[in-house]
């Protein structure tokens, strides 16, 4: 497939109508994208090869339902933008979840410019990250209905790309805006998905987020947050997380999958309580 269809395929999937390319349509898309592919790493946890080219991505998340990480998830949105003609280019930044703490460039996200303003479109963070592009400016609290963000700069110069969290923002993680490259993703989805000591390679994560709507599993846990209330569901067998991936997160994957997964990674995490 050329870029071109991939775009058009995907606009498609997702209902969008493309006439008119302004903000709504970034809040529309970037919406829709996280209520309907899910962030996860099933197949991280498989093994399975993860390639980056836009086609082998397109076949992954949009045509088997099988969702993936930010690497995954936000070059396939890079693709479509760039091919709508959109003013974009990648960035990496370091996930650091509000702590002081020294961390390689693990999550790729795009940095969009549009009517002289930039923005932070990120379809990749999964339960945290927001449902709208964020505007780069600093200290303006962006309310999103469900959920607050905001980006500010810290004393050497970072942004810090921040949610409103226990009553107070919260770092997810800081970036900024050099210049990057495909090739500068390399290194980053490489730890994610290979390295043992990577969160990805230890821990089964999976989210689909909907307006005031968050379904978030990990490990031996299902979380549905709504309107601000958690109902946190103990996952105890196999048939349980099958139906779970299948109903909830829409997976294409069979029975095996699912008892590979709870037996590696439920379990285990059972037996740390």
């Amino acid at each position: 497939m050329t870029n071109a269809q991939i775009a058009q395929s995907y606009l498609a999937d997702l209902k969008i109508n493309k006439s008119s390319l302004d903000i709504d349509f970034l809040n529309e898309l970037q919406s829709k994208h996280i209520a309907q592919y899910s962030f996860n790493n099933v197949a991280v946890l498989l093994g399975q090869e993860l390639p980056l080219d836009s086609e082998s991505l397109f076949t992954k998340i949009v045509e088997r339902r099988r969702g993936g990480y930010c690497f995954e998830h936000n070059k396939l949105v890079f693709t479509v933008l760039s091919e709508l003609d959109f003013d974009v280019r990648l960035l990496l930044s370091k996930v650091i979840y509000n702590q002081d703490i020294e961390v390689a460039r693990t999550h790729r996200m795009t940095l969009l410019t549009l009517a002289g303003e930039d923005y932070i479109v990120d379809a990749g963070f999964g339960h945290l990250g927001a449902r709208f592009p964020v505007k780069i400016a600093l200290g303006l609290i962006q309310d999103q209905g469900d959920a607050q963000y905001r980006i500010t700069k810290i004393i050497h110069g970072d942004y810090c790309y921040q949610v409103f969290k226990d009553g107070d923002f919260f770092t997810l993680y800081t970036f900024d805006l050099q210049h990057y490259t495909e090739s500068d993703c390399l290194l980053g989805h490489f730890y994610s998905h290979k390295h043992p000591n990577a969160a990805f390679v230890n821990n089964l994560v999976i989210c689909r987020k909907f307006f005031n709507d968050i379904q978030s599993l990990r490990n031996n846990e299902f979380h549905h947050v709504r309107d601000g209330l958690t109902q946190t569901t103990k996952i105890t067998s196999a048939k349980q997380l099958h139906q779970l991936l299948i109903d909830v997160y829409q997976l294409d994957i069979d029975i095996a999958i699912s008892e590979f997964l709870f037996n590696k990674f439920v379990i285990p995490s059972h037996n740390k309580v």
